[in-house]
């Protein structure tokens, strides 16, 4: 498996256990408690998640010095555009929809955290098209 795709898949399991478990707890409390407690949330997962892919990508390239270090082929180049030419469109329209969500009455904040959940989306395909890339051998 070659190294940006070890990456890609540390990536997009990261995202989705840190970001799936902080939007869950916001869904599960329904904002019962003091906007302190959600901020710190999203920056301990912001944390969270850097230190995670960090660690990931340092163990992984020291178990393959050669592969971490070999510079990007055009197939990865290739890949990488593609995967954001799909993430990219699904970026727009999901932020999109979150400004459209103010005219269904949802505030500043509910927006905000709207925004971030489009961008860890639109990520998610990002890395989820990378992988599908390098396991068609495209």
């Amino acid at each position: 498996m070659p190294y940006r795709e070890k990456i890609a898949w540390i990536s997009v399991i990261t995202t989705i256990a840190i970001w799936g478990g902080f939007f869950g707890f916001m869904a599960v409390t329904r904002g019962r408690y003091s906007g302190l407690t959600y901020a710190l949330g999203f920056v301990g997962a912001v944390v969270l998640q850097a230190i995670l892919v960090a660690t990931a990508a340092i163990v992984t390239a020291i178990l393959a010095p050669k592969d971490a270090s070999a510079g990007r082929d055009e197939r990865d180049r290739t890949i990488s555009r593609r995967a954001y030419a799909v993430a990219y469109p699904v970026l727009l329209t999901l932020v999109l929809c979150v400004v459209a969500s103010m005219h269904l009455g949802v505030g500043k904040i509910g927006m905000a955290y709207g925004i971030v959940g489009a961008i860890i989306i639109a990520e998610i395909v990002h890395y989820g098209v990378q992988i599908a890339g390098y396991r068609m051998g495209a």
